[in-house]
């Protein structure tokens, strides 16, 4: 390691960007109104809107060191004034009060948010209720078991050019928003969000008696977003055996087995062929002829012996 280097290692510092930032609505919000901030060594970096957090200069709070990701996490101010705290599939990973999180999760006032080894304390005295305490419940370690599930990859196109063209301010509403509407249609319709990607997600279904018609939906629904206005993004869909276990309580379930890392390497074969829905053979064989598929052929895929089918839908 050069010298230059290994002093970005020792002295990895935090820049605290001091100047205002836009909402989910486009709109200033004043630190009045909600009153939160991040706070670290006594300084405060107040939260005025969906803050970016990264190595990357083009982030609202910028965090100068190699443990970072370039586009790390968001934390997302929803209406109501409540701060959520999302990872973007970083590599480090994004730690709330020393767990590392797999989900959203609402910040409450006083939380310890730890990115990169740089710790910063939540505040928003005005928005801790009681009833929102921690119950102080214990997790229970689930024991890991192979199931049949619904797999599906989403992720928005050509990311790293859209990133660079972009404010931090509209890059991060961007992110939270298509991250929030894919999140409500999976969920509306029974499915996890099991990983957020920084520019995708992993969600599943557990093979179960409405499992086929909800998936079909989330299809439907997702093919109509992608036909609005928003970042343009693909999807793809797969069934398989998973192991699946974690800690229950905190729905930290890890998806592990060679049919996930199937999802993933076509997800990455439906971006080379420019499709923007995919699906694979054993998942078109189970939901028949009810959706209509165009064959895109068979290709080899790193990792796996024989060829795979791909279908567009």
């Amino acid at each position: 390691m050069n010298p230059t280097a290994l002093q970005r290692v020792r002295s990895a510092t935090v820049v605290l960007p001091n100047r205002s930032y836009f909402a989910k609505n486009g709109e200033l919000m004043s630190l009045q109104e909600n009153e939160a901030w991040l706070e670290r060594d006594g300084e405060q970096h107040r939260l005025e809107g969906n803050c970016s957090i990264g190595r990357a200069a083009l982030n609202t709070l910028v965090i100068d060191s190699p443990k970072v990701s370039r586009l790390h996490s968001i934390i997302q101010l929803e209406d109501n004034g409540a701060f959520w705290l999302i990872d973007l599939g970083s590599s480090n990973g994004t730690f709330l009060n020393k767990r590392r999180i797999h989900e959203p999760v609402r910040l409450h006032d006083q939380d310890e948010v730890d990115i990169g080894g740089k710790s910063f304390v939540f505040h928003q005295p005005r928005g801790k209720l009681s009833a929102e305490l921690k119950a102080g419940v214990l997790a229970t370690l689930q024991e890991v078991e192979n199931i049949e599930c619904w797999l599906l990859v989403a992720d928005i196109k050509n990311f790293t050019p859209l990133s660079r063209s972009m404010m931090s301010g509209e890059l991060a509403n961007l992110v939270s928003c298509w991250l929030g509407t894919c999140k409500d249609i999976i969920e509306r319709r029974r499915g996890t969000v099991n990983k957020y990607l920084g520019d995708g997600i992993l969600a599943y279904w557990p093979d179960e008696p409405t499992a086929t018609e909800d998936v079909l939906s989330t299809v439907q629904e997702l093919k109509n977003v992608q036909s609005r206005d928003g970042p343009a993004f693909r999807f793809v869909v797969h069934f398989g055996t998973v192991a699946i276990g974690g800690v229950s309580s905190t729905k930290e379930e890890t998806l592990m087995g060679s049919e996930v890392n199937l999802v993933f390497r076509l997800e990455k074969l439906l971006a080379s062929l420019d499709e923007s829905c995919g699906i694979s053979e054993p998942a078109r064989a189970k939901l028949g002829e009810i959706i209509p598929c165009r064959f895109l052929g068979e290709y080899e895929l790193k990792g796996f012996e024989r060829k795979r089918s791909l279908f567009a839908m």
